[in-house]
């Protein structure tokens, strides 16, 4: 990683950790013109005191609607209901300091063959065959390139429901980085089509 690289991932790793206050009023027009180029509804929320903005944006895709949300003191986050198929679980997250010292007393979690990846995060799941055909070359690329912090995918069995969470870094500023990641996720519901885990 050269010191620029290694200075962008401090910054962002600093700014996505952290929930300080953060002007999202600058990126209202590029989340309006997503919108509008996806067939979305944008809406902008303030809370009762005026004093924090958050973008709501609504983008529908096959069956499904994927959920943004960004605000003053939020970082960008995406989230999509499902019917399940499968009882299936999946937290990825960026593997911290404390984590590396759980996996020296025995915490054990899924490699996919991905040394940049695999140091990057921890994954858990009960089913390691369908998280490992899952995860694609294709979805590993844009989830180290676009920083993502955390991916969930958590399943009710009684309502036979389930719902994918992302949190991305609070550094994403152009628009051309919300729609690699609006295609990310694209492409994580249908790789949860093809797998049969979702409906």
């Amino acid at each position: 990683m050269s010191k620029k690289e290694d200075e962008n991932f401090l910054k962002q790793t600093f700014v996505t950790q952290t929930l300080g206050y953060k002007d999202v009023s600058s990126k209202r027009e590029i989340w309006s013109q997503i919108g509008k180029e996806l067939n979305g509804t944008f809406k902008v929320v303030h809370n009762s005191g005026n004093e924090i903005e958050k973008f709501d944006l609504n983008i529908p895709y096959k069956n499904y609607v994927i959920l943004l949300s960004e605000s003053d003191t939020r970082p960008l986050k995406f989230e999509i209901d499902f019917d399940s198929i499968l009882n299936y679980e999946l937290v990825l997250s960026w593997e911290d300091g404390f984590d590396k010292v759980l996996k020296r007393l025995g915490l054990t979690d899924i490699k996919i063959g991905n040394e940049k990846f695999d140091n990057r995060y921890l994954i858990k799941s009960k089913d390691s065959g369908k998280t490992i055909n899952f995860l694609t070359s294709e979805i590993i690329t844009c989830l180290l390139k676009q920083n993502v912090y955390s991916v969930s995918y958590i399943t009710d069995r009684k309502n036979r429901k389930a719902k994918l969470i992302s949190t991305i870094s609070r550094t994403i500023e152009d628009k051309s980085a919300i729609l690699e990641s609006i295609e990310l996720h694209r492409n994580m519901i249908d790789k949860l089509k093809d797998l049969h885990i979702i409906s």
